[in-house]
């Protein structure tokens, strides 16, 4: 739908949710506009709270909307009974005329909204990420385009029928897997060592390396010397491709499933592009023979 296109800006979102360019005349496209708001807001990094305060005022601002197509009635009818020259029984029905014109138009353009406006704190309430976990994700997992999903999503929340949280496997990164996790969010292979030294050598941090150690040890159940040659050396290795062994590509195959399920899809392919590097067969020469 071009309506829901996924790279506008949060201003021009904003502006069509006021226009009311996203209430449409069925349920499931109200979650549908949704479903595409909270996804404009997520990318210029708002959080959902931001988005639910946006739904909520939004009201108000269709309710002083009303005002307009009111104040056109009333000055259709003073119109119609005291500037038209015609006969006294004409102006009745062009006033009838005028005020059922006015209130087609509100029926049309402003009706659905107001049914919308009363749901909006159903909606909420059903998908409040600190109360309904499950719910939330299911509807983060909604395609803005899915009118079939969004329909069951819709009964089910006016049903009030929560959604359960699918049982996840138990988190077995280990230490060497989530360090290396933590190196690919910051950015270019060697950065979360970087960081360490820079804090370090920060005099307004009066950290040291061994204590930054030790903490990362409890944290991920390690000891602080494997913390430490993981930071300065296996997680460069590993990122840098260089003879690595089975046991490491399986661990960036662990890594990149976590950025799947976080859907952080640049991440999975950053690493995915490294395994398909490591994994793609090496071609050679040996006494002009051409070899794998």
């Amino acid at each position: 739908m071009k309506k829901f296109d996924p790279n506008r800006l949060l201003w021009q979102y904003k502006l069509r949710e006021y226009l009311l360019l996203f209430d449409g005349y069925s349920e499931e496209e109200r979650i549908l506009a949704y479903r595409y708001g909270w996804h404009i807001f997520s990318s210029h990094r708002q959080h959902f709270e931001d988005f639910s305060i946006f739904i909520l005022r939004r009201k108000w601002f269709i309710y002083m909307s009303l005002v307009y197509p009111i104040l056109i009635a009333f000055l259709s009818i003073l119109l119609a009974l005291s500037v038209l020259t015609i006969e006294v029984t004409m102006k009745v029905p062009l006033a009838i005329l005028f005020s059922g014109i006015t209130a087609g138009i509100i029926y049309n353009l402003i009706g659905n909204t107001l049914k919308n406006i009363r749901e909006t704190g159903i909606f909420l309430k059903y998908v409040d990420p600190t109360e309904k976990l499950a719910n939330f994700r299911e509807f983060e997992n909604l395609d803005f385009k899915d009118k079939k999903a969004a329909l069951l999503f819709y009964e089910n929340m006016r049903a009030k029928r929560d959604y359960n949280l699918l049982e996840t496997p138990e988190n077995k990164l280990d230490k060497t897997e989530k360090l290396l996790a933590i190196d690919f969010l910051l950015g270019e292979p060697g950065t979360l060592n970087e960081l360490i030294n820079k804090l370090c050598l920060n005099p307004n941090c009066s950290l040291s390396k061994e204590g930054v150690y030790r903490v990362l040890g409890e944290i991920l159940t390690a000891s602080p010397d494997n913390i430490k040659k993981d930071i300065t050396k296996r997680v460069g290795e590993i990122r840098s491709g260089t003879n690595l062994s089975q046991k490491r590509i399986d661990q960036l195959g662990n890594v990149k499933a976590i950025f799947n399920q976080a859907k952080l899809g640049v991440k999975a392919s950053e690493v995915d592009r490294l395994i398909d590097t490591l994994e793609s067969p090496r071609v050679g020469l040996k006494n002009g023979v051409e070899y794998h």
